[in-house]
């Protein structure tokens, strides 16, 4: 039987007892001075941080824009660090998507993450077609109380918190770490101090 998005969230977020999302927007102007060594650097930065961090998160979050920012090494680093990430924990593929023609690129062909971000919802029937895949559309505004579809689920880009629906009609919610948290540190001990910054956060 396969599990639901939310399912799979609601049982990891139970284990882990947390809430929180990590954003993995890798740039190379900004990357720890340990990993400025590699030629191709945004793949043993991710598997650092997600080592490091893995157990004190429900979600990661992968840029697609920061990744493809350095083109094909890019798009083959974060085909490898979503892979790297396994079926353990959340991965939400954040492109800001518009059109059902990219509702193919979740699937194991592509990159298959969990979920991925919409830029509004005209489209989300296209993204919904597997139980265990998952759309969240992008809104404004910070909400006052966490609410969410009745499908896929939503990104409140200002409160940087996304939120979907449980099986049991429940508000499940992913609070999201972002830059300040995946580059606390310049240094060797850049992971550590990123595990520190999300431990403060929980």
């Amino acid at each position: 039987m396969t599990t639901s998005l939310a399912d799979k969230l609601t049982m990891i977020q139970a284990e882990r007892l947390s809430d929180l999302g990590l954003l993995l927007v890798p740039r190379l102007a900004l990357l720890p001075l340990p990993m400025q060594r590699f030629d191709d650097p945004f793949l043993p930065f991710g598997k650092a941080i997600i080592d490091a961090t893995r157990d004190l998160t429900c979600a990661y979050i992968f840029d697609l824009a920061a990744y493809l920012s350095i083109g094909a090494a890019g798009a083959i680093a974060l085909e490898r660090t979503l892979a790297y990430v396994g079926s353990d924990t959340v991965t939400i593929l954040h492109g800001l998507f518009a059109g059902a023609g990219y509702a193919g690129i979740s699937e194991e062909g592509a990159f298959a993450a969990d979920a991925v971000t919409l830029v509004d919802g005209q489209y989300l029937d296209a993204y919904l077609k597997r139980a265990d895949r998952s759309a969240l559309i992008v809104r404004g505004g910070s909400p006052t109380t966490l609410d969410a579809p009745d499908t896929g689920g939503y990104y409140w880009n200002e409160a940087q918190v996304f939120t979907m629906l449980g099986s049991s009609g429940q508000i499940l919610q992913i609070r999201m770490a972002a830059e300040s948290v995946l580059y606390a540190s310049q240094g060797d001990d850049f992971a550590e101090r990123a595990r520190a910054e999300l431990e403060k956060r929980r």
